[in-house]
């Protein structure tokens, strides 16, 4: 309903009530969990405007390189009870099963993600290898050739860059693009030539940055660019300011926060303005989170980066229930009105159907447990990385929070690891690359405090 015709039904009355399964499903489409439909045939820079369709996995024809390394085998489901052990044998079970049977560039960095540097593919390549040797390529500005991941392949400008970096790849690992080498300082130079941002601007050169790409930047950039010296000029000509980048970005994503916390303190349903407003962020919005704590542990601490942190800090803990309240919401509404955006998923901008079938029975309470997973991963990542580098302490009433969150998140991984997931990799695997991805993210969380963190950052 257009916004002129409610002007119009509220000066005259006559608004009509609607019957409540109409009102709930108009509530759905709201949300965007229509979005599924849309979500099949744009593809990965589709439907960005609901739950659902916040994919990220990239869709380069490069998946399929290595589908003769894949044994086949199945993964067993196991029943395990909900503790923090289990739930990292879960996590790590899942993800490195599935990312070897996969093979592509997603599941493989998300794979050194969660174990590091050395994780090996079925026949004992180093997956950073396998990496940087099939899926990057060249490109050329003003005359200079730059070497760099496209978004085909690594759905987020420099993901793969960040994630080498954090896992403490050597700057001297080669990077081949057909018969030219490169390494992976290159690489980095490369990416701070290739970066476009006005920060008085900041969908200027793209209006997906803030949302789909600046995270991983500004990771790899904290990383490179000494706090000291943070200003270089781009490929272009221009000037590169890092700290204005960071505060302009925190001040965007601060306003989309605005109110969550005390709303979910308030023992209140998140907004849904701001779950909108999230949706449109990969990942809930938590890389842009972990992403200014990295800039914080690299010294970047003007415009009063650390207290600013530290509320953002305290939103997270809060939406550790917000959020993951939401998502059950949003997945029993899937449930109800969403099977005929489901039988769609998987078809091409042709209108091809990807998959092999339809999409098995539970694939929406998959998703729900993908979604729950995701979550957790990502927010603990973020709050163990404050954690792990003495940022912030918390209080007891935050504790408490931190406490149920980790339970949800170990409750949730187990239960994955007992339900059989090779169906829905036989059917398609683009919803399996997904589960990888997440579960990437939640091994990583799990690790950062142990003697196993994969984190080795370079420099």
């Amino acid at each position: 309903m257009g916004k002129a015709k409610k002007n119009r039904e509220r000066k005259t009355g006559k608004v009509q009530v609607q019957p409540a399964p109409a009102a709930g499903r108009r509530k759905f489409l709201t949300l965007g969990l229509g979005g599924l439909g849309a979500l099949a045939v744009t593809g990965v820079a589709g439907y960005k405007a609901g739950w659902f369709g916040s994919e990220s996995a990239a869709d380069g024809a490069a998946r399929n390189l290595a589908s003769s390394l894949a044994t086949g085998k199945p993964l067993p489901p196991v029943r395990l009870s909900a503790n923090a052990s289990n739930a990292l044998r879960a996590v790590d079970d899942l993800c490195s099963h599935y990312a070897r049977e996969l093979n592509d560039a997603s599941s493989l960095i998300h794979a050194v993600r969660g174990f590091g540097k050395g994780f090996k593919l079925n026949d004992g390549t180093l997956a950073v290898d396998y990496l940087c040797s099939r899926f990057a390529a060249e490109k050329e500005v003003n005359g200079k050739r730059y070497v760099y991941f496209p978004r085909e392949i690594e759905a987020h400008d420099n993901s793969i860059l960040k994630a080498l970096l954090e896992a403490g790849v050597s700057l001297d690992q080669p990077i081949t693009v057909g018969s030219n080498r490169y390494t992976l300082r290159d690489l980095g130079e490369s990416a701070k030539a290739l970066f476009r941002c006005d920060p008085d601007n900041l969908g200027k050169y793209d209006p997906e940055l803030l949302h789909s790409h600046l995270p991983w930047c500004l990771i790899a950039f904290a990383i490179l660019v000494p706090a000291s010296a943070p200003t270089w000029t781009n490929a272009w000509g221009e000037t590169i300011d890092l700290p204005a980048v960071i505060d302009k970005s925190l001040a965007a994503f601060e306003t989309t926060c605005a109110g969550v916390r005390d709303t979910i303190a308030r023992g209140e349903a998140e907004p849904l303005p701001f779950r909108q407003a999230m949706s449109k962020f990969s990942c809930f919005g938590l890389h842009a989170v972990y992403a200014y704590y990295a800039c914080l542990k690299h010294g970047y601490r003007g415009n009063n980066l650390p207290e600013r942190l530290r509320e953002m800090y305290d939103v997270v803990i809060h939406r550790l229930q917000g959020d993951t309240e939401a998502i059950d919401r949003e997945s029993a509404m899937a449930a109800q009105f969403g099977q005929q955006y489901v039988s769609q998923m998987g078809k091409g901008p042709d209108g091809r159907s990807m998959t092999n079938g339809p999409p098995p029975p539970q694939v929406i309470e998959m998703m729900r447990l993908r979604y729950q997973i995701k979550l957790f991963g990502h927010a603990f990542e973020a709050l163990n990385y404050i954690k792990l580098n003495q940022f912030y302490s918390p209080s007891p009433s935050q504790q408490i929070r931190l406490q149920a969150g980790e339970q949800k998140l170990y409750e949730y991984a187990v239960k994955l690891r007992a339900s059989d997931l090779d169906p829905y990799l036989k059917w398609y695997d683009k919803f399996m690359i997904e589960f990888v991805i997440a579960l990437g993210h939640a091994s990583r969380a799990l690790k950062l405090l142990t003697p196993e963190n994969p984190d080795r950052v370079v420099g």
